[in-house]
């Protein structure tokens, strides 16, 4: 399929395009963007720059859908992959302020099936008793030594019930000792399913009942409603030589064509739709010290341990995912989110003063609030690259994407305070 010429880029300044240099660093920004939608290697993407109370800068380019030649639009809904995970982390913590459960709570509590759990000792395939029971912040932390499998249905959708899931995955060896390293993987799923259990409610209900409805989050959710899927932007991926072409579905098996309507689980790690507009209100809670726009959710003292680095120097540097490191020495991370240790020039996983947080998302969205500069920003696409694309390098160019949207963001912030 062709894709027709790039559109031109409709972008909005608001408070900052008085400010010359600001001005043409956004013009420079929205150059590279409109060069990689018209090379394909960039489908469409809606960005968003908050600070000190306001939109300082709202873009929205490219494309919603190949297939229909449909334009990005600033209302467009995308799944946020693993964005979801900071939203599962802080109604935990939710929960936890109302006592409902506390951060040192083995899983065991509520899920027996956890007990005598087995820990990978070696690449041979032995195995060593874990240690310890897993905690609520081993989970938090991903510490719990759970990784991504292809066991339990696909990641964003399963068809398996909870009690299958959870028997499915306690069935598993632990990748490591509880409360070891790092290791990225089904920790928030499983605090999703926990919660659920907890307030004996589907996970999406709880969230729109102590987050979502709160904070007027109205685009927020596990099943798109009917009336809202026109808006919903179309999956987009790469083939053979690295051009953008329109998927049917996303990459390996993650998620169903059409989610049934009926389907029980919900992944907390990674199940959830929403737009830019409504992820700056959940932002928000980490810059104005768990409350936004006067809606308190979390203390501020919950906020600020959620903030607070919970890894040591040996376990930054042993954190892998995909075989990269992902902390080194800038990074660090908190309850549900990475934390930035020392500033730099990069993005990943966020970027900002010491104390910003962010998680990025495996469809390319990203976001780091400052609680410092009192900024946000957020990036949100449709990008989809399959693990055998990327170890042949194709899809990278969304991260120069994500590089240009950064760069300008900091650049935004410091020309703002001169």
């Amino acid at each position: 399929m062709l894709i027709p010429a790039a559109p031109e880029i409709h972008s909005r300044l608001l408070n900052i395009i008085s400010d010359k240099n600001n001005f043409q660093t956004t013009i420079i920004a929205a150059a590279m963007f409109k060069k990689l939608i018209e090379n394909k290697k960039l489908g469409g993407v809606n960005c968003i720059i908050w600070k000190d109370g306001g939109i300082v800068y709202e873009e929205s380019e490219g494309y919603k859908n190949l297939e229909t030649s449909e334009l990005m639009t600033p209302d467009t809904i995308f799944r946020i992959a693993s964005m979801t995970k900071p939203i599962t982390s802080v109604l935990a913590m939710k929960l936890c302020e109302e006592k409902k459960l506390n951060l040192h709570d083995t899983i065991t509590k509520w899920f027996p099936q956890f007990k005598n759990m087995k820990v990978l000792k070696n690449k041979s395939g032995e195995y060593e008793d874990a240690n310890r029971p897993v905690t609520i912040l081993d989970l938090l932390t991903h510490k719990s030594g759970f990784t991504y499998d292809g066991f339990l249905g696909g990641d964003i959708d399963s068809a398996l019930t909870h009690e299958q899931w959870i028997k499915g995955l306690a069935s598993l060896p632990l990748a490591s000792q509880p409360g070891e390293i790092f290791n990225y993987g089904r920790s928030t799923d499983l605090l999703g399913i926990l919660i659920s259990t907890i307030e004996e409610k589907p996970l999406g209900k709880v969230m729109e009942e102590k987050i979502f409805h709160p904070l007027e989050m109205s685009d927020t959710f596990f099943t798109v409603p009917n009336y809202k899927r026109n808006r919903c932007a179309a999956n987009i991926g790469y083939d053979e030589s690295g051009d953008i072409i329109h998927l049917e579905t996303v990459p390996a098996k993650m998620a169903f064509k059409e989610r049934p309507r009926n389907l029980k689980f919900e992944s907390g790690g990674q199940g959830l739709w929403s737009t830019t507009c409504d992820y700056l209100k959940f932002a928000k809670l980490f810059v104005e010290n768990g409350s936004s726009n006067g809606v308190r959710i979390l203390k501020r003292e919950t906020i600020e341990l959620m903030r607070t680095n919970q890894l040591t120097a040996l376990q930054r540097e042993r954190s892998k995912l995909l075989g990269s490191s992902i902390f080194r020495e800038h990074y660090g991370f908190g309850l549900g989110l990475a934390v930035v240790l020392k500033e730099s020039n990069a993005s990943m996983p966020c970027s900002g003063s010491i104390g910003s947080v962010g998680w990025p998302g495996a469809y390319g969205g990203w976001w780091s609030a400052d609680p410092v500069k009192k900024t946000i920003s957020i990036f949100l696409t449709h990008n989809m690259t399959e693990l055998k694309q990327l170890a042949q390098g194709i899809g990278f160019e969304l991260y120069e994407a994500i590089d240009i949207f950064s760069n300008y963001s900091r650049k935004n912030f410091q020309a703002i305070a001169t």
